[in-house]
């Protein structure tokens, strides 16, 4: 049995006029909201907690990440007993390519949503294993014994070319918006230290705050308020969703 303190929050930001991030706990979905909780986990369960954020303009990115988020929480649900990982994480990858399509098909059904697209990134569990998921630049991060490690990988054109003069928020990589799809999954079971916290997020973070200044706050005790805070502090430009999970020792 392991217990996980979760504490998420999704907010605005200072400068965008809606919130295309969604976040998805145990089954939940929270836009502009907050939450702290406990959760276990044993060989029958199965959690979510993942960060979407959607692209699209007003109500095409909204609507992008809640299908996705949605979508998922169905997956995992319906995914029968007993497979191993690696069936887990082929499943889950074929779940990928079939969300980009209906989000796509979504845009051709819906005119105003044409385009519309969400990036994908976090943690969930399935018969107490638990494995990470990555799709886009949104990011997944470790911090464990005062060291800040990135785990995800950022699917933006900065990150595959080196040009650090690209934009930050190109991506190639997504659900919907784009011809395909790819899912990086991780069976993370054997990663996992009891006292690890994990730290799931939108770019709404990533790019208000350096790594070195996410370690700092969480270095003085900070989580997700702290961050969402010193992130609208820096000017807030774009909407924020943090998740902490903290693997309890």
């Amino acid at each position: 049995m392991i217990t996980i303190k979760a504490i998420l929050c999704s907010d605005m930001g200072l400068v965008r006029q809606n919130n295309e991030d969604m976040i998805l706990l145990n089954g939940e979905l929270y836009r502009d909201e907050s939450l702290t909780t406990e959760f276990n986990i044993d060989d029958n369960s199965r959690f979510t907690a993942i960060v979407a954020d959607g692209m699209g303009g007003h109500e095409g990115g909204e609507f992008a990440s809640e299908l996705a988020t949605q979508a998922f929480d169905e997956h995992l649900s319906s995914l029968p007993a007993n497979l191993s990982s690696q069936q887990v994480i082929e499943q889950t990858k074929q779940w990928a390519v079939k969300t980009h399509d209906m989000i796509n098909q979504k845009g051709i059904e819906l005119p105003q949503y044409m385009g519309m697209g969400t990036t994908f990134v976090g943690m969930f569990s399935y018969e107490g294993k638990v494995f990470s998921i990555n799709i886009g630049d949104s990011r997944l991060y470790r911090y464990r014994e005062t060291i800040l490690k990135q785990i995800s990988q950022d699917h933006s054109m900065r990150n595959l070319t080196g040009d650090m003069t690209q934009k930050s928020n190109l991506i190639y990589n997504s659900l919907g918006a784009g011809e395909s799809v790819f899912a990086d999954v991780e069976d993370m079971s054997d990663k996992i230290l009891p006292d690890d916290q994990y730290i799931i997020c939108s770019d709404g973070l990533s790019d208000m705050l350096s790594d070195d200044e996410i370690d700092s706050i969480l270095d003085n005790g900070g989580l997700t308020p702290e961050l969402i805070d010193a992130a609208k502090r820096a000017g807030g430009k774009d909407n924020v969703s943090v998740i902490s999970l903290h693997f309890l020792p």
